[in-house]
């Protein structure tokens, strides 16, 4: 039996045999080329081709999975229809006798090495992955090569890939594939998202798998750990027998764990805990409250703005207010736009910035785009009047900027006044804590917020100075660094101290790990992934409060990430 490891990018245990997935050759012969026009209708046709595949993956995985996982193709058919973009081998078509899949090349080449010059962060590796994804499928068209899903797998298939691009799962055969291994990725990539969509155990990073697997192999992927994934390559008999006994008790658990959905998230010893929900769309909170979740503490709104065009006000409100009455009273804390970063709205044409994640995004760029703001508020204070809707503003830095936000709440209001519209007066207005500013000012953003809310990917990202989505520099991205806890310790004991309520709303709030440590600190809400809502309840029912506080003390008394994390391995609650 051969072992592998890699990074978990989506929890689970599976077995089954390999499926080796390997792109088609799109090897051409450069000299055999036709004349310009003949290759320019090439080109164009490919484009079209190709535009209208993307188009239909699109609408699958809207219709599938929810408009929030569409926008991923949304992002790739932009450059598409990018006129430059084509210009530029239209152009090469005329300087130069070639083939169009030459000029295509040529100009993918280009951009390339644009991308690679910046500074590497996860938005431009993740631009790059889609620049990668469209040209090889306008090069495939061009050859009139037949496009190679996984849209027909074997049954119990642990798909096996150098690399998966969103248009390589997006078709993914759900009834026959168990799994999905790949040697290249980061944990916020598309691909994990989409595996944390489908709940699929999957593992990123596993470098050299393909070398040490072949097709039909038996394998079994062991994705529980939080942190690492276990990849067992033909195990024998007595092993697998062992492998299939982890499974059994893995499932009999999720299942054990489902049936306490609907109980009250309250400590042993009483304290009441607010669980809520992660989504991106009213799909989301559907699933959502198929895993119990009574509230949402993070509602993402920028799947509306990906599309071709600015939704308006009245497509807003009906997305809102249909949320905010599927919860039926449960508290709907909807996130204001939050581009920028690793989101990118073509409608808007920003220019190209050298490090996005330190530029115009979150509530920056909503500042600058008044109008924008304006109709994105207008829309939630009507949809207010539907449920418990509360605002949270993201990259929240200075209490300038949450003064400015609530002057524009103020004047939206008073828009809707004039028109004779009802909306909600005095909704509840939050601050997402995502930089280490904020931390700092976590006292003063209290006094005048009615809540925070930890983005704890942003803020370790942050007080790390650790690209996230940098495979290169992955090792460097602590969780549970002592730094990190303290800034959440700081925050939620600002904000008992005024009067309010801190929660988390980021990936650590679904770390069991993490969780007695982050109660212990204070933080009164916790906001996880659907799927992960019936584990924390039990796992909250299980604890003890003050035996939190003295585990939470102790942890950030302590130095190094690997003394934190011993600590809360060996603790007894």
């Amino acid at each position: 039996m051969k072992v592998c490891t890699g990074l978990t990018a989506s929890p689970g245990i599976c077995s089954g045999k390999a499926y080796i997935f390997t792109s088609p050759s799109l090897s051409y012969d450069p000299s055999q080329t036709g004349g310009a026009g003949e290759e320019k209708e090439r080109l164009e046709r490919a484009f079209s081709q190709s535009l209208a595949e993307l188009e239909a993956i699109k609408d699958t995985l809207s219709g599938s999975l929810g408009e929030e996982y569409g926008h991923i193709f949304r992002a790739q058919m932009t450059i598409l229809e990018d006129d430059d973009f084509k210009r530029e081998m239209l152009d090469k078509l005329e300087e130069l006798p070639c083939r169009a899949e030459t000029a295509l090349e040529e100009v993918y080449k280009a951009y390339a090495a644009l991308f690679s010059e910046m500074e590497e962060n996860s938005y431009n590796a993740q631009r790059l992955a889609d620049l990668d994804d469209v040209c090889k499928r306008v090069l495939r068209n061009l050859l009139g090569i037949e496009e190679l899903t996984l849209s027909s797998l074997p049954p119990e298939a642990v798909v096996v890939a150098e690399e998966l691009f969103p248009s390589d799962t997006a078709m993914m055969d759900r009834k026959n594939i168990r799994g999905f291994i790949t040697e290249k990725g980061g944990l916020t990539s598309h691909v994990a998202i989409l595996a944390k969509s489908l709940s699929l155990p999957a593992a990123v990073g596993s470098r050299g798998i393909m070398g040490q697997v072949e097709k039909d192999e038996t394998i079994v992927l062991d994705v529980r750990d939080y942190e690492k994934a276990h990849i067992y390559i033909s195990p024998d008999g007595v092993q697998l027998e062992e492998f299939n006994g982890w499974k059994r008790d893995y499932e009999q658990r999720r299942e054990e764990l489902l049936k306490m959905k609907d109980l009250d998230s309250v400590t042993r010893d009483g304290v009441k805990i607010t669980l809520s929900a992660n989504i991106g769309s009213v799909e989301d909170l559907i699933n959502a409250q198929g895993f119990g979740a009574r509230s949402v503490g993070l509602f993402r709104t920028e799947f509306l703005f990906l599309k071709g065009e600015l939704p308006g006000e009245e497509e807003q409100y009906r997305v809102y207010a249909e949320a905010a009455e599927k919860l039926r009273g449960g508290m709907l804390i909807i996130r204001t736009l939050d581009i920028g970063g690793d989101k990118e709205v073509k409608a808007l044409a920003l220019p190209r910035e050298e490090n996005p994640f330190l530029g115009l995004r979150g509530i920056r760029l909503c500042l600058k785009f008044e109008e924008l703001f304006l109709t994105q508020l207008r829309a939630l204070l009507r949809a207010g009047v539907h449920g418990d809707i509360r605002i949270m503003f993201p990259m929240i830095s200075s209490l300038l900027e949450f003064r400015k936000t609530k002057t524009l709440v103020e004047r939206a209001a008073a828009e809707l006044e004039e028109r004779r519209i009802p909306y909600k007066q005095g909704i509840p207005l939050g601050v997402m804590v995502e930089t280490p500013a904020a931390v700092f000012l976590a006292d003063d953003l209290t006094k005048e917020a009615a809540f925070v809310s930890m983005g704890t990917n942003d803020l370790t990202q942050y007080i790390l100075s650790v690209d996230r989505g940098n495979e290169e520099i992955s090792s460097y991205y602590r969780t549970f660094s002592p730094a990190v806890l303290r800034a959440i310790g700081v925050t939620a004991a600002a904000a008992r101290k005024n009067g309010k309520w801190a929660g988390v709303c980021g990936e650590l709030a679904g770390n069991p790990l993490a969780i007695p440590v982050l109660i212990g600190l204070g933080v009164e809400e916790l906001s996880v992934s659907p799927s992960a809502l019936p584990q924390t309840v039990a796992l909250i029912r299980d604890l003890d409060y003050d035996r939190c506080k003295e585990l939470a003390e102790k942890a950030i008394s302590l130095s190094t990430e690997e003394d934190v994390k011993a600590c809360l391995k060996a603790a007894e609650y």
